[in-house]
């Protein structure tokens, strides 16, 4: 049985400047159609038609390394393309036909419209503290369709197990790495800064937390 091609019929334009690519093309494509499966395989759990969606918001959408993708799977959908980055928000536009949405670093004064079927945030709260990730939940919330569906990523417990056995470190140091799995023990989730950087770094939640949320 031939197993379908994920690129084929897929945009595989890469602006110069994206800063996702680091140079592995193939990568870059395995990245963005996993992104696929994910939003595939919550559609089907929801047991949402994949033609009833209409409008579909990419936060962070970077140079659309995903949003490549949505535009293939929902061909006659709106596309909503949203991020700080202005340069891969306006390639976005340019080269998906997406509506064009620069973000803004306080949540609470991101311009979205709202009536999104179907909002993708990947890679985006894996990097932010309790307060923020809460904030944009409650954003996408919002913004979101009657019956409309959230897909985000966060690190979870398979990345807890790799930290806790130390067979991916994940830029982090001993020390940081103790504060972080101490907290997500305690808590349920636990956030560290990456070094020499400030309100932007790692994140570890336990599904506990995300469902009382």
């Amino acid at each position: 049985v031939r197993q379908p091609n994920p690129l084929e019929g897929t945009c595989l334009e890469i602006a110069t400047d994206d800063e996702m690519l680091h140079g592995n093309v193939d990568h870059y494509f395995d990245v963005g159609a996993s992104a696929m499966q994910c939003i595939e395989a919550a559609l089907k759990t929801a047991r949402r038609d994949p033609s009833t969606i209409r409008s579909v918001l990419d936060l962070p959408c970077g140079h659309g390394r995903v949003l490549r993708f949505l535009r293939k799977a929902f061909p006659a959908a709106q596309l909503t393309a949203c991020d700080l980055n202005r340069s891969g928000v306006e390639f976005c536009a340019r080269t998906f036909a997406a509506i064009p949405v620069v973000s803004h670093a306080e949540i609470d004064r991101i311009p979205l419209d709202g009536g999104f079927d179907l909002i993708w945030c990947g890679s985006l709260l894996t990097h932010l503290d309790e307060q923020r990730c809460a904030a944009f939940l409650q954003l996408f919330h919002r913004n979101l369709a009657r019956g409309g569906l959230v897909v985000f990523t966060l690190h979870g417990r398979a990345c807890e197990a790799e930290l806790a056995s130390g067979r991916n470190k994940c830029d982090l140091d001993d020390r940081l790495i103790a504060t972080l799995l101490d907290d997500c023990r305690r808590h349920g989730f636990g956030y560290v800064d990456y070094t020499a950087q400030s309100g932007y770094g790692f994140s570890l939640a336990r599904p506990s937390f995300v469902l009382e949320r």
